[in-house]
């Protein structure tokens, strides 16, 4: 059998990244992007972690001598993000077929490279790729490439963190004395699926670093974690034990949650954002062509002690599995009127569809009424053509507001750049000036 061969590419600290490409002012600065209503570091340039600013650290408790040093912050602007991620993908798929390319977040995709070593130098492949991304989209990537995912994974690190790989660190072509040394300088926590919490427990067995793990005892091990650690260690050895998942394979389940920028004690207004969600939850149900036959909503209510909020959950199921977005909705907000209390803070809101089932694989029961099921089959198609046509704000199921209270925070946000014609940039210094001070 022919050795297996991964690459792992992702864009170098994306979401600041994304923000340069439209405001070269920021290329050498410290710059951080926020998380939801403005809470977290999400996302740091070279110059922001050099001032030891952390990941996930509360914006709050740095935000005073950030500013002072002259750390420039953003909110995050997801429109913006998801846009450019969208063109990401978009070369990638101008180079790989759909089948060996394996998303993995908004701005990484493992891809199988054993098609194109018998007909390409990969490495040089890999590296016009990489030239290529940042010549069209302006953002600098980095890429490993190694016979497993774990290695591949790995391989993408090393890229990050040393300079000499320029890049691309392609680890079937390191020697093995370069291989081992850097696994002995890199700790176990860097590991893909090892993580800090399981790395702190691997101490106990004298396992600190990547070559530690490597070289451990794989079967005494599963027996103290998991058989997961034992696949690790024999993907570290290159051995392949994941394979690229399938990208059609449906979702099980699709949530849609987001906290408020202040507590809420309105029921109408609560209900406003969860049309909101279920909107959000629909789109991507007709995408993937999927019925949902079960919504949860859950409430997440305020309280003064840790964890500083509880949450409440009802699930409630349609009498048949279905995509039409008035009876979601209507279930939805049933659920509403039961979870909701008087004199109570509420915090964040959470909709999941479950019970999902293939819409062309589903089989409605012969006692259903079907012609009222076809009649709003239509109803839902001109929907979608309507909001094709004229965008998805043109109608809206329920009361929507232009400016709802139940927004998250954003005070930092850039400009939508290439989804609103508004906030487009124009060709205009006077006018790049505003953009960039909004």
């Amino acid at each position: 059998m022919a050795q297996q061969l991964f690459a792992l590419i992702d864009i170098n600290n994306c979401y600041v990244n994304c923000e340069r490409v439209f405001n070269p002012h920021l290329n050498g600065q410290p710059v951080v992007v926020l998380s939801n209503n403005d809470g977290c570091v999400v996302s740091r340039s070279n110059e922001a972690k050099a001032l030891n600013i952390g990941m996930a650290i509360p914006w709050y408790e740095v935000e005073q001598w950030a500013l002072a040093a002259g750390v420039k912050v953003f909110s995050s602007n997801y429109a913006l993000y998801a846009d450019m991620s969208r063109r990401f993908f978009s070369i990638l798929e101008q180079h790989f077929h759909p089948d060996d390319l394996e998303p993995y977040s908004i701005d990484e995709c493992f891809i199988q490279l054993n098609s194109y070593a018998e007909n390409f130098d990969v490495e040089q492949y890999c590296r016009d790729l990489i030239q290529r991304i940042e010549q069209w989209l302006g953002l600098p990537c980095c890429m490993g490439v190694g016979t497993t995912k774990t290695q591949a994974k790995l391989a993408n690190h090393f890229a990050k963190k040393r300079s000499g790989f320029n890049s691309l660190c392609y680890l079937p072509h390191l020697d093995l004395c370069s291989y081992e040394s850097l696994l002995l300088e890199t700790p176990a926590s860097e590991i893909w699926g090892v993580g800090r919490k399981i790395s702190k427990q691997l101490q106990d067995y004298e396992i600190y670093s990547c070559y530690d793990l490597t070289f451990a005892n794989e079967h005494h091990l599963a027996k103290q974690f998991s058989v997961t650690i034992a696949r690790t260690i024999r993907e570290l050895k290159g051995q392949s034990c994941i394979a690229l998942d399938d990208p059609a394979t449906p979702a099980k389940r699709i949530l849609s949650s987001r906290s408020f920028a202040s507590a809420l004690t309105e029921k109408s207004i609560i209900k406003q954002a969860v049309i909101f969600h279920i909107n959000r939850a629909h789109k991507r149900l007709i995408k993937q062509q999927q019925l949902c036959a079960c919504v949860h909503v859950s409430l997440y209510e305020k309280i003064p002690n840790p964890p500083y909020k509880k949450s409440i959950s009802h699930a409630l199921g349609l009498e048949c599995a279905s995509d039409d977005l008035l009876a979601l909705n209507a279930v939805a907000l049933k659920q509403i009127d039961v979870l909701f209390k008087e004199n109570k803070k509420y915090i964040k809101v959470e909709v999941m569809f479950s019970a999902l089932h293939v819409k062309q694989q589903y089989t409605h029961d012969l006692w259903q009424p079907l012609a009222l099921i076809q009649q709003r089959e239509g109803l839902m198609k001109t929907l979608l053509q309507m909001q094709q046509r004229y965008g998805s704000d043109c109608i809206q199921i329920g009361y929507h507001s232009a400016n709802p209270a139940w927004h998250m925070k954003q005070h930092h946000r850039s400009p939508h750049y290439t989804t609103c014609w508004q906030e487009m940039l124009t060709i205009n210094d006077s006018a790049l000036d505003v953009t960039q001070n909004k």
